[in-house]
């Protein structure tokens, strides 16, 4: 368990306050420095680590410390010991953007494109930021993401958002050989034609990822869904970039805005020239940052209370408080269960109802370029005055549970499947003659008939 690892002696300036053991394996910490900052510690491994693959892991730490960015969690210091290495980041209380837009899509609903689009622009500044980094003799020296997903975007309850993981995603894949090996996913994780291919990443391949986390935002819709119940489908449909158009499934955005993250979506990184200083100069040309992070903060203070109660009990851990002692006068800090894992990304695979629909793709040569897959049509955006509120008014767009099929009894009214659930029928009057009462009355009668034709026949029949 993580808390194992927290008795080792490089966690000895911190007070661990929570644990998170995803499905996946990955530890991670909620802990307080001295000086009573939170942070979060991602474990990488606890094994013993060769002399290169450390140096490997102190580069990739520089780096990441190097970048210092209001849309960027910082990167505090890299814990390396000879059989433990660990990160300590900037810790945001919130929620991860993945988890944001699961619970949105559970409600057949997509963020506000105020909100969307703030969304949007913080990650594009983060990346630019990154890819504009300079080496000692001043020549572009860019640090890149390699990850780019909503995984990688933490949205603070106050509607900041911040892009994590520029190193950790890069160090994962450094400590993989020593890692047990996991099983393999039954459905590929969404990246760039040349990730699925097997290519070389480049800044190219950041700026596709954040495209497609912008086409999911902009769309609500998890992208290549409709290729999900076969990983070979949707390996090839990654690589040849199968997705619609924003001109398909959001046509009411700015043209420009449309042309530019459509080009940004180009499959062939050699053609894929647009950069992300140019996606952000375009979103910030046609949207209002701050009345997005405003609206995104209203729709959080709505959503709260339901996203908190959307934390698995896998993931929900008691606040657990080191036994060493620190600071005699530290102040003391309250952090709510589950606060750690509701700000880490989900493990837990797509529902298939919200990401895809009993249809097989189409085949390549019956594909019907003009047709936009029902997986893929845009969902309507929520409204952030009036979701789901904490004094108790609920909007249809914000219920906590899905709601029940619900079969329509009426004979003039169509059927929709599922058994009858909560439909009030009217009482039937009660009828006298039915029932018993109906069955006595024939059996009588009977008896009666026959009783009445043996008289007759015998009477017909006269004395012998």
């Amino acid at each position: 368990m993580a808390l194992d690892a927290a008795a080792h002696p490089a966690f000895a300036r911190f007070q661990v306050l929570q644990e998170l053991v995803t499905e996946a394996g990955h530890e991670t910490l909620l802990a307080r420095s001295k000086t009573g900052t939170l942070v979060a510690i991602p474990i990488l491994i606890r094994a013993p680590i060769p002399t290169e693959m450390a140096s490997a892991l102190s580069r990739e730490g520089s780096q990441a410390a190097r970048l210092v960015h209001d849309a960027i969690v910082q990167t505090r210091a890299l814990l390396l010991e000879e059989e433990l290495a660990a990160l300590v980041t900037e810790f945001i209380p919130g929620v991860s953007l993945q988890r944001l837009l699961r619970f949105a899509s559970a409600r057949s609903v997509r963020l506000p494109d105020d909100a969307a689009w703030y969304v949007i622009e913080r990650l594009l500044a983060a990346l630019t930021h990154a890819h504009s980094q300079k080496d000692a003799s001043g020549g572009q020296s860019p640090i890149l993401h390699s990850g780019v997903s909503p995984s990688s975007v933490i949205v603070g309850w106050d509607g900041t958002v911040k892009a994590r993981d520029f190193a950790s995603a890069r160090m994962r894949a450094i400590v993989a050989p020593l890692r047990k090996r996991a099983e393999p996913s039954e459905t590929p994780a969404v990246v760039a034609p040349e990730q699925a291919s097997g290519g070389s990443i480049t800044a190219q391949t950041d700026v596709f990822c954040a495209a497609l986390v912008a086409w999911r935002i902009a769309t609500g819709r998890t992208p290549y869904a409709r290729f999900r119940k076969s990983a070979a489908q949707m390996l090839i449909a990654m690589s040849e970039g199968d997705l619609a158009r924003f001109e398909k499934t959001r046509p009411d955005l700015p043209a420009p805005v449309r042309v530019a993250f459509q080009s940004a979506l180009e499959p062939d990184p050699a053609k894929r020239t647009i950069g992300a200083q140019e996606l952000l100069d375009v979103v910030r040309a046609y949207f209002n940052a701050s009345a997005g992070k405003e609206s995104l903060a209203k729709l959080l203070e709505r959503w709260r209370e339901q996203l908190e109660q959307s934390v698995t009990p896998w993931e929900r851990r008691a606040s657990i408080p080191d036994a060493r002692e620190i600071e005699a006068d530290a102040k003391e800090v309250v952090v709510p269960d589950g606060a750690l894992a509701l700000a880490m990304p989900e493990d837990r695979p797509s529902i298939d109802a919200l990401v895809a629909t009993p249809d097989e793709p189409d085949e390549p040569w019956n594909k019907d370029e003009d047709a936009l897959p029902r997986e893929e049509v845009a969902l309507a955006a929520t409204d952030a005055k009036a979701s789901l509120s904490r004094v108790g008014s609920v909007a249809p767009d914000a219920l906590h549970m899905s709601a029940p099929k619900v079969r329509i009894t009426s004979p003039s009214l169509p059927v929709y499947g599922g058994d009858a659930v909560n439909i009030p029928r009217p009482i039937a009057k009660k009828q006298f003659f039915s029932g018993g009462v109906a069955a006595a009355t024939v059996f009588a009668v009977f008896v009666l008939l026959i009783v009445a034709t043996v008289m007759l026949l015998k009477w017909l029949s006269g004395p012998a």
